[in-house]
């Protein structure tokens, strides 16, 4: 269970920030058909097959738990009949009818004799079409704001409509750079701030500290901290091409034993399997 939780954990944070990268970049302007000429910009890298290269870090300014602060790479070979990813030190291979997560530092494995639900998470991260509706209810949630950052790269943020409690603050930013000439993402960056109740002695301690004054505030006698969580995604490589070659595929982590079983393969026999059915 601990392994299955991690994996999918692991995996959902790229494709729920991946999902928020394809909405980010529907938000060029407040015109419908500018919103369906940038979802078809930043969708268009996503043709298979596609080889990726990511790097996400994860930081903030006031840590309350381990997963605040990451720095993990990714690498994401994508095929119209095979697919592997490496995100951090887990994998993740798919064929046509099996799904396979490893966890190397655990030295387990999970097995997906039905992989058509991780398929089909696995095309909606690629930039399935968004409906109307979609858009308009993504135009109701941010503003959003478009300028030139340098020359060739363009720059769209979107600020939350919702304010934090107590402030002005939006509740979530998302920033997505570009290449203006190819059209393909160099950066995505995503804010997302909560309120943290805090005692006197924490907020003047705090006041003291760099870059957390304009952080603090306080209402009806009541000392509160800002907390900004900040996730980078840093695209390295965006591969497009016939010849993309998948490095690993499910025969080469698992193999069926004499009773038709699954079973570890080679290098990888001292680890345990389980199938979710």
């Amino acid at each position: 269970m601990r392994l299955k939780y991690k994996i999918r954990v692991t995996l959902l944070s790229f494709w729920l920030v991946s999902l928020a990268h394809e909405y980010a970049s529907a938000q060029k302007t407040d015109t419908l058909s500018a919103l369906r000429e940038f979802v078809a910009i930043s969708n268009g890298y996503k043709h298979l097959p596609l080889h990726l290269e990511l790097e996400m870090k994860s930081s903030t300014n006031f840590v309350t738990s381990e997963n605040d602060t990451a720095d993990i790479n990714g690498e994401f070979f994508l095929g119209t009949e095979n697919s592997y990813v490496r995100f951090g030190e887990f994998e993740q291979v798919v064929n046509d009818s099996l799904a396979l997560l490893v966890s190397h530092q655990l030295q387990q494995m999970i097995l997906y004799p039905n992989a058509g639900a991780i398929i089909k998470q696995m095309k909606n991260m690629m930039g399935a079409a968004l409906p109307d509706s979609s858009i308009l209810n993504l135009s109701r949630k941010y503003i959003s704001i478009k300028k030139e950052l340098v020359p060739g790269t363009a720059v769209v943020e979107l600020q939350s409509r919702a304010s934090l409690y107590g402030t002005k603050l939006s509740r979530e930013t998302i920033e997505l750079q570009y290449d203006a000439t190819k059209n393909n993402p160099k950066q995505v960056i995503t804010t997302n701030r909560t309120v943290l109740p805090l005692d006197s002695i924490q907020y003047a301690l705090m006041q003291n500290e760099k870059g957390m004054a304009d952080k603090l505030f306080t209402l009806e006698g009541n000392y509160f901290l800002v907390k900004e969580q900040v996730t980078t995604y840093l695209y390295k490589q965006i591969e497009r091409a016939p010849d993309v070659k998948i490095p690993v595929v499910i025969g080469d982590r698992i193999v069926k034993n004499e009773t038709g079983a699954y079973e570890p393969a080679g290098k990888y026999n001292a680890y345990k399997i389980s199938i979710n059915d």
